[in-house]
C-alpha cells in the first residue's frame, strides 16, 4: 500500500525573504499601523497598549546582531528541510496551507477544500500596502505566477476517501484566469522544493476568516484521515505532507507554539486536538496547517525541529520562525 513517508512543517513568513535590515524594520513599521494585533489572549489589542504591557521585555531580541543571527539560522533550516525532503525521494507532496482570498472569496468560503487539477499555478505577487520591495519578497519566495505539476488521481482518491470518512469536503479541478494559489503553495512548490518535480495536491483550510474555520481537534481528524486516504491508495507510493506557515503572528505566541512543536514530537493527540482556538485568530490561526499535518504523521519519528521567536518590535511583534521534519 502506498504510504505518508514523512511530515514537514516549515514557515513561509515575508521576514524569511531579505536580509533583516531591509524586511524585518519595513514589517515592524507595519505592525505599528495594524489595528488588527490579536495579543497572546485572543484579544484585538493597540499596538500602544501592547508596547505599554510589554515593558522592556523583548529590546534584547531587537538588535541587529539577532536579528542576523535567526535570519542565517532560519536560511540554514530551509536549506535543511529541502534537502531532507528531496532525500526522501518522495512520489507526490501534500501541501496543506490556507487560502486568503486568493482563490476564494467570502462570497463562496469552504472550511475544507481538496484540489485535484493536473497543474498548480501560483498567484502572481501582491503589493500588500508595504512599497515595492514586498513584490521582491515574494518573489524570492517563489510566488510568481509559475505552473507545477498536480497529481490529480491521488487528489480525487483523498477527496472520495474523506468523504467515506465522514468529511464534507470542497473540491476544485482548476483555477480562474488571473488567480493562483497563494504563498502557502507558493512557498513550498517554488522555494522550498523548486527545482524538482514532485506532483503537489494542495489542502485548503479555511484558518483565517470566522464563522467557519476548522477547530483544532477537526484538524488533527482531518490528519488522521488524510492518512488512512493515503494508505487506501493501491501500489507503494511515498507521499509526502508539508505544513506550510505559522507559527503564531503577528504578536509571537512562544508559549502556544512550543506547545504545538513540543505535542507533535510526543504524538501527544490530546493536547494537539485541544489547543486553544480563541488563540488561533490572524496569522496564527495557521497553527491549524501543523495539526492536521501532526495528525497525518503519528506514526513517524522526529528528526529535528527548530523554533525561532523572531520579534520585531517592543511591542513583542513578529512571527515564531519553525521547521521540522518526522520521518
Amino acid at each position: 500500500m502506498a504510504d505518508i513517508a514523512a511530515v514537514a512543517g516549515t514557515s513561509h513568513s515575508p521576514m524569511l525573504g531579505l536580509e533583516p535590515e531591509k524586511m524585518w524594520g519595513l514589517r515592524a513599521e507595519h505592525d505599528k499601523a495594524n489595528t488588527e494585533l490579536y495579543d497572546t489572549d485572543g484579544v484585538i489589542r493597540p499596538y500602544d497598549e501592547l508596547a505599554e504591557r510589554a515593558g522592556d521585555r523583548y529590546l534584547a531580541e531587537l538588535t541587529p546582531e539577532v536579528w542576523d543571527r535567526k535570519f542565517s539560522q532560519a536560511q540554514a533550516d530551509i536549506e535543511r528541510l529541502a534537502e531532507d525532503l528531496v532525500s526522501l525521494e518522495l512520489d507526490a507532496v501534500v501541501i496543506v496551507g490556507d487560502d486568503q482570498d486568493e482563490l476564494f472569496t467570502h462570497r463562496n468560503l469552504p472550511s475544507i477544500a481538496v484540489y485535484h487539477g493536473e497543474e498548480m499555478t501560483t498567484h502572481h505577487p501582491v503589493e500588500m500596502g508595504l512599497g515595492p520591495r514586498i513584490i521582491e519578497v515574494q518573489r524570492r519566495l517563489g510566488m510568481d505566477g509559475d505552473t507545477y505539476p498536480a497529481d490529480a488521481k491521488l487528489g480525487r482518491h483523498i477527496i472520495e476517501s474523506l468523504v467515506d470518512q465522514g468529511f464534507d469536503i470542497s473540491s476544485s479541478d482548476s483555477t480562474a484566469p488571473d488567480t493562483g494559489f497563494g504563498h502557502a503553495f507558493a512557498w513550498v512548490a517554488g522555494k522550498l522544493l523548486r527545482g524538482h518535480a514532485v506532483p503537489f495536491v494542495p489542502i485548503l483550510l479555511n484558518t483565517y476568516f470566522k464563522p467557519n474555520q476548522p477547530t483544532p481537534g477537526r484538524c488533527y481528524d482531518l490528519g488522521v484521515a488524510l492518512r488512512r486516504a493515503v494508505e487506501s491508495v493501491p501500489g507503494d507510493a511515498r507521499v509526502g505532507v508539508v505544513a506550510s506557515g505559522g507559527l503564531s503572528h503577528f504578536v509571537v505566541d512562544a508559549e502556544l507554539d512550543r506547545t504545538l512543536l513540543d505535542a507533535m514530537s510526543d504524538h501527544d493527540a490530546a493536547t494537539l486536538r485541544g489547543l486553544p482556538a480563541h488563540r488561533m485568530d490572524s496569522g496564527t490561526s495557521e497553527l491549524r496547517n501543523w495539526i492536521t499535518a501532526a495528525g497525518a504523521g503519528s506514526h513517524l519519528s522526529t528528526q529535528w525541529v527548530d523554533y525561532l521567536p523572531a520579534y520585531r518590535t517592543p511591542a513583542g511583534t513578529g512571527v515564531g520562525l519553525a521547521f521540522g521534519l518526522w520521518a
